[in-house]
């Protein structure tokens, strides 16, 4: 969705959240999926870190993106949650510990 009347954000915040199809890092502010390329990660990371996006594309598929959820949904939520914080410590290493970055986890609730 286009919003010509938005702003120009200077994207110095930002947030770790996984959503289907898209690169994890986001603005804090303005809400902008940003470009993981644009950020001093390894590639190694940039790896570790596109995979965790697949992983929760597989999860909200498997669920019929959250019309059957069931324990093992949950569990897997749980799971891909626990290897994201993980990850956010390895963004905060290589951003460093005074960027401005929080992690969001991710939530799956029945439709």
């Amino acid at each position: 969705m286009f919003n010509f009347f938005k702003k120009k954000c200077n994207h110095t915040s930002y947030k770790m959240e996984a959503e289907i199809h898209a690169d994890p890092i986001w603005c804090a502010k303005c809400g902008e999926n940003l470009d993981i390329e644009d950020f001093p990660f390894s590639q190694e990371l940039k790896e570790e870190l596109f995979k965790w996006v697949r992983q929760y594309g597989k999860i909200l598929e498997e669920s019929d993106y959250g019309a059957h959820i069931k324990e093992e949904t949950h569990n897997s939520i749980r799971e891909h949650n626990d290897k994201g914080l993980i990850l956010f410590n390895k963004v905060k290493q290589e951003l460093g510990e005074n960027s401005n970055i929080e992690y969001v986890p991710s939530t799956l609730q029945r439709k």
